[in-house]
């Protein structure tokens, strides 16, 4: 595992209280997102605790160039105040999960775990309830999967196209669009794209990446 925050203090006292646990090993930190790509490039970790406001570089810039790494590591973004928008931009970036500061070390240590033996696109978002903004999080909000379908569909892919890439059939792959459809109020793939993007479900630069 690798970390990365500016503040020293903090970066220690997560690593510290990390290594207690014997099956997980800290084998780099950094103070910015720029030292995080580097060290990840030379230490290959399996999963990246990344602070969001960091100097140099944030935690948008280094999730998109910690996952064009062979192997892509998973990421677990931290921060102070949990914004929805951000937790939206930085899942449709290709995070993993997303936890506040404010989350127990319990949440943090079963989080890494959870993250570290899942499968690509799994989704795990651990923000307590008081640190969301006044509308608190949404119930609609999408599973991994369905954001996993909506991001092929965003990039052209057709039904078939999914399902194959996926291993699942055509009939699973529509009923998730329906539910994709149910959440976000929309009746066609245009118009879920169009708004996932305006509501920060999946990023510009999602849509545009290649597999």
């Amino acid at each position: 595992m690798l970390l990365a925050d500016d503040h020293a203090m903090v970066r220690e006292g997560m690593a510290e209280m990390l290594s207690l646990n014997e099956d997980v090993e800290v084998v780099a930190q950094a103070g910015n997102g720029r030292e995080a790509v580097a060290l990840a490039k030379e230490t290959a970790p399996d999963v990246v605790i990344l602070d969001v406001e960091m100097p140099v570089m944030g935690a948008q810039a280094a999730t998109t160039h910690l996952l064009r790494l062979s192997p892509a590591p998973k990421i677990v973004v931290v921060t102070v105040f949990a914004d929805r928008r951000l937790v939206r931009e930085l899942l449709g970036l290709g995070a993993s999960a997303f936890l506040t500061k404010g989350a127990s070390s319990q949440d943090l240590i079963s989080t890494v775990r959870s993250v570290a033996r899942g499968t690509p696109g799994n989704v795990i978002v651990s923000v307590p309830r008081e640190d969301y903004d006044a509308e608190g999080p949404a119930e609609s909000e999408l599973s991994g999967r369905e954001a996993e379908v909506l991001r092929m569909v965003a990039r052209g892919a057709g039904n078939k196209e999914v399902a194959q890439s996926l291993h699942v059939s055509e009939t699973t792959v529509k009923r998730h669009l329906s539910n994709i459809y149910d959440k976000l109020g929309v009746r066609t793939r245009g118009e879920a794209v169009s708004k996932a993007v305006s509501e920060g479900w999946i990023s510009s630069w999602d849509i545009s990446r290649d597999d």
